[in-house]
């Protein structure tokens, strides 16, 4: 999914979102560790070198990315963004 910081910044100011160029790099981070979540249904993923739980299921992954790209922001993003931080 592309994403550009246009992009960003609409679904930024549409949802109350930090609208600054690190957080758009916050989220960009956090779509990667998404589509991977959204490309597979085991239960655990890999993330810098650690074995995890999913924190969310491969559909509701899909979900989240379907909505972002629409322009919609989704909560259950934000689980995917603390982890991204780490």
């Amino acid at each position: 999914m592309e994403f550009s910081y246009d992009k960003y910044i609409i679904l930024a100011c549409n949802n109350n979102l930090r609208c600054t160029y690190e957080a758009y790099l916050e989220v960009k981070s956090g779509l990667s560790l998404l589509q991977q979540l959204a490309s597979t249904t085991n239960a655990t993923f890999k993330h810098r070198g650690e074995i995890m739980l999913k924190p969310l299921k491969q559909l509701e992954a899909q979900k989240v990315l379907e909505n972002l790209n629409r322009g919609k922001y989704d909560r259950k993003f934000s689980k995917v963004l603390s982890l991204s931080r780490y």
